[in-house]
Parts: structure tokens; sequence; C-alpha cells
């Protein structure tokens, strides 16, 4: 069966953790922000899935249902023998309601209050938090990160082994978020140095289905056939996007942790539309896996160019495995969190922020890829138009503009002198007037303080030529239907017309009517922000600001304090 990946299905209204609850993560985030950060997908689940899960809900009933028959353990079993040649015993599989809650009870079966559990930062942060929930010491054996191919530190991980008060090893592979599908090598020197110390190693393998061409998953407990303490956590949430299904599997092969685990896990039990979904993904979906993975390195490579050409300043983590890109924005000069903000607040787009997975992680995003392309293409878009606008001290960006009564003008021949270039909407936009006006009023005062203003609008020359003469015009206006200088300094717009609301913008509006300004043609984009760049005279960038609603931009009076602040020091 073919599957049409590259069709968008609307989550909204489907209580979607993704795409309606963002703000819990990011107050700052809304609905015209394009979420890439929880790790599910935006494809449809694969159809026989849905068939299975309509013909169980067909069924009328759904009292308490139990996984264990035959077929259920067939279709885990056969799928990890298929594709990773892992004989399991079903009597080893253990249900659970997900790899996270399996990873807190399993943290509460092997160690105890105060003990140490060794985890590889940057890394999925319910490790921390589930260690750190259970009264558990987070021991840190961090990733070296080797321009961008990260690694294992063995000698420090052999010294937090060798700690007796250190318990447990939580692996992830393949990792998240670096996305490194670790080496037979690798994880033969993970294994022999923990269970060499007594340490509980669990593998949380979520996402083994997910790697890229050429590159090939090992099960950690396939390379330890004699010794049956390695517990393994898998799951087909991430594989076939059945995350809201709540189903891992949890294999322990150890008789004594068996026990153990019986006694703090309780009974489990799943519902009994996840019993079906389940054997319909691991019986009949796996040409669904296959095309999806194959989407997925499309996806990967194309960010890798998009970042290349217009984020050169990026560093795009080579990625061997899942559908989460790890990205470096260092060179940008942001914090954790101020980079969080301004993707959010600016490029309307939310990620998850790389402070979130540890200190390591500081300077990265990580992005979810498991989208139609033109959704990732979208996301890319805007966080390219946020982090390529305008920076302090960066040399003016020319360009050859048309006024309402001159043609071909050369900007850069301009600005001999302290020049503001303001981007307004258009010239019959009522909050543009005002601003237009409070400058004209003002404008001697611009004069003294030897500067000038130039006014960007998506007015038509010849439209403008039948609405203001020249000569009750004191600055200059650039006229650009197209909105390519717009697009050269990178000012954005708002996504949707919620966007441009606010109570500043009620009061201009309010203050503009009140003072006669009506609202004349309707030209260019009427979802357009506005901007303010300063320059000095030496044509380098003294002030930006990029507004958020169409009033946000600085008052005449900010303007001219500005200017003075530039007196003695370029900032």
């Amino acid at each position: 069966m073919n599957y049409d990946l590259d069709r968008i299905v609307n989550r909204l209204g489907t209580n979607s953790a993704k795409y309606e609850f963002g703000a819990m993560i990011n107050p700052k985030a809304d609905l015209d922000t394009l979420p890439l950060w929880v790790a599910d997908m935006d494809f449809a689940v694969a159809r026989p899935i849905q068939e299975a899960m309509k013909a169980r809900i067909n069924r009328e009933i759904y009292g308490y249902s139990m996984h264990l028959t035959g077929e259920y353990f067939r279709s885990v079993g056969s799928w990890m023998q298929r594709r990773f040649d892992w004989y399991v015993n079903s009597n080893d599989i253990f249900i659970f309601s997900g790899v996270v809650p399996a990873l807190s009870c399993l943290i509460k079966c092997f160690s105890d209050e105060g003990d140490g559990v060794i985890i590889q930062r940057p890394v999925y942060y319910p490790f921390s938090s589930s260690i750190e929930e259970n009264h558990r010491v987070v021991v840190n054996n961090a990733l070296v990160n080797n321009n961008g191919y990260y690694t294992m530190d063995f000698d420090d991980l052999e010294q937090k082994a060798k700690d007796p008060k250190n318990k447990m090893m939580i692996l992830c592979s393949p990792h998240n978020p670096v996305g490194r599908v670790w080496k037979a090598e690798e994880l033969k020197q993970v294994g022999e140095i923990c269970l060499g110390n007594n340490v509980i190693l669990v593998s949380d393998e979520i996402h083994y289905d997910i790697v890229r061409k050429g590159c090939s998953h090992t099960i950690l407990d396939k390379l330890f056939p004699h010794d049956d303490r390695i517990i393994t956590c898998t799951a087909p949430s991430k594989s076939f996007n059945l995350a809201g299904l709540q189903t891992s599997h949890i294999v322990i092969k150890n008789k004594a942790y068996q026990k153990r685990w019986k006694e703090v896990s309780g009974m489990q039990m799943l519902n009994p539309i996840s019993i079906w979904a389940v054997q319909a993904a691991y019986d009949e979906c796996e040409d669904w896996m296959d095309q999806v993975n194959d989407y997925i390195d499309d996806n990967m490579n194309y960010l890798k160019k998009f970042l290349h050409k217009n984020l050169p300043e990026t560093k795009f983590i080579p990625s061997e495995g899942t559908y989460l890109a790890w990205i470096d924005f260092e060179a940008y000069g942001f914090n954790g969190e101020e980079l969080n903000d301004l993707l959010v607040k600016d490029a309307k787009v939310l990620l998850d922020g790389g402070n979130m997975f540890g200190t390591e992680g500081e300077v990265f995003q990580r992005i979810n890829v498991a989208c139609p392309r033109s959704i990732l293409t979208e996301c890319l878009n805007r966080i390219s138009k946020t982090m390529n606008k305008v920076r302090i001290g960066e040399k003016l960006r020319n360009f050859t503009y048309d006024s309402p009564w001159k043609q071909g003008i050369n900007f850069q021949t301009k600005v001999h002198k302290k020049t503001y270039l303001m981007f307004l909407r258009y010239y019959g936009c009522p909050i543009c007037q005002l601003d237009m006006m409070q400058i004209k009023e003002r404008y001697q005062e611009f004069i003294d303080k030897d500067s000038q203003v130039f006014v960007v609008l998506q007015s038509l020359p010849q439209t403008l030529c039948k609405q203001v003469l020249e000569k009750d015009i004191p600055f200059e206006i650039i006229c650009d239907p197209l909105q390519e200088v717009y697009k050269l300094y990178n000012v954005n717009t708002a996504y949707s017309m919620a966007g441009m609301f606010c109570e500043s913008v009620l009061e201009k509006v309010l203050k503009a009517t009140e003072l006669g300004l009506k609202h004349g043609e309707y030209e260019g984009n009427e979802l357009q922000f506005p901007a303010v760049v300063l320059f000095d005279g030496n044509q380098k960038v003294m002030y930006i600001k990029y507004g958020l609603n169409p009033a946000d931009i600085p008052n005449v009076d900010e303007m001219l304090e500005k200017l003075e602040e530039g007196q003695n020091e370029i900032y």
C-alpha cells in the first residue's frame, strides 16, 4: 500500500497536546504558532490500524481487556525477530502505559532514595525528572560533542559505575535528541562497564524502528546472550504514531527482576482498542514503517540543505536515527531562554529548547521532522526570517527603490548621516497615516539632530501620486509593492488577523479616527508588521525594533531619544 505522507491532517479539535496545548510549555505560544516540538508524527496512522480500531469499536463493549493471547505476543515478538533478529520469549514481555512511566517504575524497582542513576546528557528530559521525582540523584555521564558528532566518555562512565552509590544506568538508544545510532562496539562497552559493576542497565530503545539509510540499530540485549540483566524498553508509539494509546513493551529476562517488577508495577491491563491497534501495526504495517523512514530521511536531507543555504551559521548535527533533528544556534549569541522566546514570539514556531535536555544543550533546538514537507518548509521559513533579521553593528543592506516621484534610487547613496528606515504597511492605513503625520509634524527636530527618515510602504508609486504632493512630505517615501525591501530586512507578517489586534492597536485606531484619518485604498499584505532600523553615518545599524503588531513601533519621542543615545556610542 502506498501512503500519501504529504497530506496534511487537521489536528485542531482533537485534544492534540502538540497543536492545542503548546501554551502549557510556553505561554507565549498561540494557535498561530507552528508546533514541531513533542515527539509524535503529523502523518495519518496507517490504514490497517485505523480499520482494526474501528472494527473493535464496532464490537460495542469496551470492558476490562487482557492482552494475554498468543496472537498478541506473536505480533509483538514477530516484529522484534523480523526487524532485529531478536528473539524474545513472550513470558519476558511486560506491558505498561508508556516508556516514561515504565522508567519511573524501574527506578523504584531497582534503586532506593538517595541512590544515583546514570544518564548521558543532553538527553530526553523525562530521564532527569523521573530520577529526581523519585528522590534519586541524577549522575551525568555527559556525551562528548566532537564538532557535531557525539560520542560517549567511557572513562567517566567507568568511574561512575564503580561508585557503589550509583545503582542504575538509563541508556537512550537511538539517542534522543542527538540522533546517534550507537555502534555495536559502543554498546558492548557500555554493557561491560555496567554489568561488570553490578549497575542495573535499562536501555530505552523506543526509537529503534526509525533510522537513516545506511544505519542499523543494534539491540543492546542481543550483545549479551548469556546475561539476563539488561532491561529493554520498546513501544509501537513512535514507530506507528500511536503515543496516545499509551502502550509499551518492557522486556525483562531476569526472573528475580521480573518478581520485583510485578511487586512494584501491580496489575497492568491494556485498553481494548490498543490491543487490536498494536496487532494490526506489527502484522500489517511494515510497508507504512518503511515509507515513513524514507520520508523522514528525505526531510532530514531537506533540512540540512535548507540550513546550509539559509541559516549557514547554524550547525546541523548529523542524524542517524529518530525523527528529531538537533541544531546548534550558538553562533547567533542568544542563551537558551532568549532563543526559545525569540522563536515562539517572533518566528511563531514552538520547538523543544535544548536547555530542557541539560546544560549541554543550552544553545540547541530540537525539531520534529515527522511531518509533511510543507509543514517543515513553513517552519524553516519562519525561523529563517527571524534569525536573519538585521543585527546591531551590521552594515546597511542596500537596495534600489522608487519613490512616488523618482525612480531607480540607490538607498546606500542616501545614507550619509543618521538615518531611520521605517517599515509601515501602506498609505491608506489610518494607523500608518497617524505614524507619518506625527513624524511630519516634528520633522524639524530630526533635521536639528542631523538625521533623516525614510518610510517604506507597500503602496504603488502611481497610487501615492494621486494622494499626496511631494512638497507636503518632508521625509522620503520608498514604494515597495512587491515587498522586496521588507524581505531583504526580514520584516515579518502576522499569520492570521488575530495576530494583528491588541489593545495598543485599538488605541491607535481610535486616535486616528479622532483626527479624521480615514482608510484609503488597500495595498499589499494586510498582515504586514512594522519595523524600524537606525543607521549611523557609517551605514552601520545602531538600533532595531521589529514590531509584533501594527502599533508596536517607537513613537517620535523614542526615535529622537535613540538619536541622542547614539551621540556617544554605537550599540
